[in-house]
This record gives C-alpha cells, structure tokens and sequence, in this order.
C-alpha cells in the first residue's frame, strides 16, 4: 500500500489553520498544514503536533483514502526505532493499539500496513472512512487528554512518549471534514447508552427467571451489579464486563 507523501517538493500553501499561539504553546499543539501535491498539484490536509521532549506525530491520508498515523523520535536521540518490536499507542485510560498486530495481518514479504524507517514508522490507523464518520481511535484523540506511545529502539532501549492533545479536537476535525466533538454531548450519549446496555440485559435476566431457573437468574443478577458497581465504568466496558452484546 502507498501513498501520497509530503516530499521536500512540497510547497506549504497554509501553515496554521487554526488561532495563532505563542511560539512555546504551539509545539505541544496540534495543528493542520495543508501541503500541495506536486504531481497533481492537489492539496493535501496532515495533522502534526510536536511535543516539548521532540517527538513527532502526523496523521496522513494514504492515496486510496486510508489514515495513517507517523511516528518519529526525537532527533537529538542517537537511536532509531528497533526493528522487530514495533511501537504501543493509546489515549488516556482506553485500550492499548498494538502495532504488532499488523503483522498478522500481513500477506508476503513486504509490509503494506506499516514500514519503518530509522527514527520514524509510518502505519495505517483506519481503512478508508465514508465521509462524516470518526473512526473510534480518532473519536478518542479528540476527545481525550493525552496520547502516549510506548516503543523501543535499536539499542535495546525502551521510553514512552507522551503528547498533549491540546487542540487534537479541532486539527481532526478539519483533517475529517467534521464538526469538532463537544465532550459534553459525548457523556451524555455515553450515559445514554450505558442505560440502554443496562435495560436490555435486566430484560435477558428476566427471561430466565421466568424460564424456572433461580439459579441462572440469581446468577445474572448478580454480574449486572458486579459490573455496574465498578469503578470509572463507561458503556464498554460495562458491555464487555457483562458479556452481552447488542448486536
């Protein structure tokens, strides 16, 4: 899989698309540059943020409308990126993205999903989303807080970068062509649906019990209150606590 890479051709038509900032503010946020393509001479949208120890993050569209994430160490670390372990990204407190995994998803010899090269590692993060729509991991940058990244080097050596989100928010919703998320209004469809999770699953519960079996019912009784006690529970991992699905 390849796709269309700024290149030092480039012409940057528009640096900044959002407020100016100060000079040290701006480099830990994000922000949208919009580079022209000197082939087609159409312009491009990347996301790019660098943060205060140097670590770069981008997010790119790939040529058949993929989105890819690129990863780069500082250049002051006199390392590069190990070749066999590929980095872990993450928002805040959600699950981790292992990019191992694209491994398995690979068909020959040649990486399509990912290519590393020295300090940096290009890999997709989404196939290409129908217009409008916020891939869940983008859905999570743009509201989230932090985004870290674990990886190791050549070396032998391990770190894990930490980058602010400030403004993610608005840089991703340019970069999709969306409105930006409102946290508020996210919580509270969050609350809406933990209801409706927890509704359809008393409703199941309550069909066993009019089945006959006390003990099957008593038992999922009691894991709609072990899971919905936890602490810090969302709508997922409730979901994924009970065991149910809704589909």
């Amino acid at each position: 899989m390849t796709w269309v890479r700024p290149a030092a051709a480039m012409i940057a038509v528009m640096v900044v698309m959002l407020p100016s900032v100060p000079a040290d503010a701006a480099r830990v946020q994000w922000f949208v540059e919009v580079l022209t393509d000197p082939i087609s001479k159409k312009p491009i949208l990347e996301v790019r943020v660098l943060n205060r120890m140097g670590f770069r993050f981008h997010l790119r569209r790939g040529d058949d409308n993929s989105i890819w994430g690129h990863f780069r160490l500082p250049r002051s670390l006199r390392d590069d990126l190990a070749r066999g372990q590929l980095p872990v990204y993450w928002i805040d407190e959600h699950d981790k993205n292992d990019l191992n995994n694209l491994k398995e998803l690979e068909v020959g010899s040649r990486p399509t999903l990912y290519r590393r090269d020295g300090k940096g590692i290009d890999f997709i993060m989404w196939g290409a989303p129908t217009p409008g729509f916020i891939p869940p991991v983008l859905r999570q940058m743009m509201l989230g807080e932090n985004l870290f990244i674990s990886y190791k080097t050549f070396a032998g050596n391990a770190g894990t970068a930490e980058i602010p989100l400030t403004r993610a928010n608005d840089a991703i919703a340019q970069f999709l062509g969306v409105d930006r998320l409102d946290k508020t209004d996210d919580m509270a469809e969050q609350a809406s649906t933990f209801e409706v999770i927890a509704r359809r699953y008393l409703a199941l519960c309550d069909d066993i019990r009019f089945s006959g079996n006390d003990a099957a019912f008593a038992e999922c009784r009691d894991r709609f209150v072990t899971c919905s006690e936890a602490p810090d529970q969302d709508a997922k991992s409730f979901k994924d606590c009970l065991g149910y699905r809704l589909e």
